[in-house]
């Protein structure tokens, strides 16, 4: 499923402050500035200012998430999202965390259903900084022997420890996709089959990268205290000369009409009193029913407080 620009617009809001401009007659208008563009690779670009403090948030997505991995290697998406800090070009292992801390930001990354996508919270002085560091690991990833062997061996334990070893940790990403959907690529185990991750070759994997973790199939999206010009010009100096991929089309994700209720009961060893959970498929994205689902969902959650 591509980027739509729902995330596009929830990032710059995220890291945005509410900028509020006052109209003719007296009523106030919440706006928040972006502006979008394209560099002749694809890499799609994504800016709002806000200088209210002194910080940039950059944050770049990969259209490769749980849902759209290939088959017969599920947990790849999520595998990528360790070996991204494994090293790059320029940047030995570990060193584009430390760089990022050491300048007194912060950062992280997450596997979604339709994405992966890291970001990095720094002084706005440091923004250029940020931009070459996600430049250098996009355009040459340091993937190892030794780097899968560990990272295979990380995301195993994370599985095991998170969410095979914990009460109901298979509710979200195990149980609930495969009893509500009937499509492979929305009801596949999202963490990986333990047997997909330990038999991860390394021309696989560098296939994965070279694919996946291309302009072409990126967005990159910068907010905060920072002069568009000079921001367009290191995004165009740095992401630029970085060659686009052959992406494969996003696989048909559609599920047929569910047309009854749907029961399933999945024993838990680890738990000591029984749980609930209800699935509802959710309408076309973009549509009126689907905002209004969304509140349906926030209204649901937030119970009688």
């Amino acid at each position: 499923m591509p980027l739509r620009r729902e995330y596009f617009f929830l990032a710059a809001l995220l890291g945005s402050g509410v900028l509020l401009h006052a109209q003719a007659g007296g009523a106030d208008q919440f706006t928040v500035p972006v502006t979008y563009y394209t560099l002749p690779n694809g890499l799609r670009v994504v800016l709002s200012v806000d200088h209210t403090a002194p910080t940039v948030v950059t944050a770049i997505y990969y259209r490769i998430g749980f849902r759209i991995e290939p088959r017969d290697r599920t947990g790849f998406a999520h595998l990528f999202e360790h070996m991204m800090f494994q090293g790059s070009q320029n940047l030995g292992k570990m060193q584009f965390i430390r760089l990022v801390q050491q300048n007194g930001g912060i950062l992280n990354g997450s596997t979604r259903f339709d994405f992966t996508n890291y970001f990095e919270v720094l002084p706005a002085n440091k923004l250029e900084t940020a931009l070459w560091a996600e430049a250098d690991r996009m355009k040459g990833l340091a993937i190892t022997d030794e780097n899968l062997t560990n990272q295979k061996g990380v995301v195993e334990n994370e599985v095991k420890v998170n969410v095979l070893n914990q009460p109901y940790g298979g509710f979200p990403w195990l149980w609930m996709p495969q009893y509500a959907n009937t499509n492979w690529y929305n009801s596949h185990n999202f963490y990986g089959e333990l047997k997909d991750i330990e038999a991860a070759k390394l021309d696989e994997v560098l296939k994965f990268f070279k694919t996946y973790y291309a302009p072409n199939n990126a967005a990159l999206v910068i907010v905060g205290d920072f002069e568009p010009e000079e921001a367009k010009g290191f995004v165009e100096k740095y992401f630029g000369p970085i060659p686009k991929s052959e992406v494969p089309p996003v696989p048909d994700l559609t599920e047929p009409r569910q047309e009854k209720e749907i029961k399933a009961e999945q024993k838990d060893p680890l738990a000591n009193r029984p749980a609930l959970a209800f699935a509802y498929h959710m309408p076309a994205r973009n549509t009126p029913e689907y905002y209004a689902m969304g509140l349906l969902d926030q209204i649901a959650r937030a119970g009688r407080r």
